[in-house]
């Protein structure tokens, strides 16, 4: 099981070395504490993208290879949408795990922005929930993750790269279109509105098909890639974590958390450890693989 925000930082409290559980953990407080740790750096993750890294190719070909006019000349952008909120001094977005969405919020998008982005050799299009931006001519830029922004701050600078700009002004020009057509079925189900979309996790077409595997996620983009059926991995968000185990459930044998650049492995042991311990990252090793965890299933 993999919590892509499992830890989150709390500078208040020194002792701690500025990390603590999800609140969304505090169920499970007592199991987890008393496993075997192995602390690992670790980039700011989001489910796709933890998928996309055990598979080793890009988040956005997860997506792009289910599409039914899948071309290989074509490039392909993860399209995340966001709802945020101005602050004094930034733009605030909120956490992927607090912002519902589902495959009509997906085509609502695809109507309203494909008509505009057509004219410059771009479209949007829609596998279940998970959006992708398929476009003729590549861009070349590198912009940070979706994962580094979700539940912080939009960057007040583009991307690096010669198209950086024109890729802030593209989802400046986004945000004032949704701004002006809010959705009219989020309004109703009482949701907040859409405010944007970040384009991330590029990639070109894969000459071969991936071979998939199953994984059991509440997560809407994920969820829209892969099969849960018999899965034998779990990646989530600590939100969506209720909705896969029960309280009164047990906790899979190795757990790894992920949060604040860091990522902990936490494993039960015959002797489990009894003593009460903080989150204090200790002996960190080098960036933690995902890819070598698909042995371990």
């Amino acid at each position: 099981m993999i919590v892509t925000n499992g830890l989150v930082s709390h500078r208040q409290i020194p002792n701690q070395g500025g990390l603590i559980l999800h609140p969304d953990l505090l169920l499970w407080e007592k199991d987890l504490r008393t496993r075997s740790r192995q602390w690992f750096e670790c980039t700011q993750q989001i489910s796709l993208a933890v998928y996309a890294a055990m598979l080793d190719v890009s988040p956005s070909q997860c997506i792009a290879m289910q599409l039914a006019d899948y071309q290989s000349e074509k490039q392909y952008w993860v399209a995340s949408a966001y709802h945020a909120q101005l602050t004094r001094d930034s733009v605030r977005v909120m956490p992927e795990g607090m912002f519902t969405w589902c495959e009509e919020d997906a085509r609502c998008l695809c109507e309203i922005l494909n008509p505009w982005l057509l004219e410059d050799g771009m479209r949007l299009q829609y596998v279940g929930a998970a959006l992708v931006l398929e476009c003729d001519t590549p861009l070349a830029m590198s912009p940070i993750s979706f994962a580094e922004i979700a539940g912080g701050c939009l960057p007040n600078r583009h991307a690096e790269g010669a198209d950086g700009g024109r890729m802030m002004r593209l989802m400046s020009e986004i945000q004032m279109i949704l701004k002006q057509t809010p959705a009219p079925h989020r309004r109703a189900r009482g949701e907040s509105d859409i405010h944007g979309l970040w384009f991330w996790g590029q990639g070109e077409a894969l000459k071969e098909m991936l071979a998939p595997f199953s994984v059991a996620t509440r997560n809407p983009y994920l969820q829209s890639v892969v099969d849960g059926k018999d899965a034998t991995v779990m990646i989530s968000d600590a939100e969506g974590l209720s909705g896969l185990i029960k309280q009164t459930q047990s906790l899979p044998k190795r757990v790894v958390l992920l949060g604040e650049k860091h990522a902990v492995v936490l494993n039960k042991t015959w002797l489990p450890y009894w003593r009460k311990r903080s989150w204090l990252p200790k002996k960190v090793n080098q960036d933690i693989s995902f890819k070598s965890m698909l042995g371990d299933r």
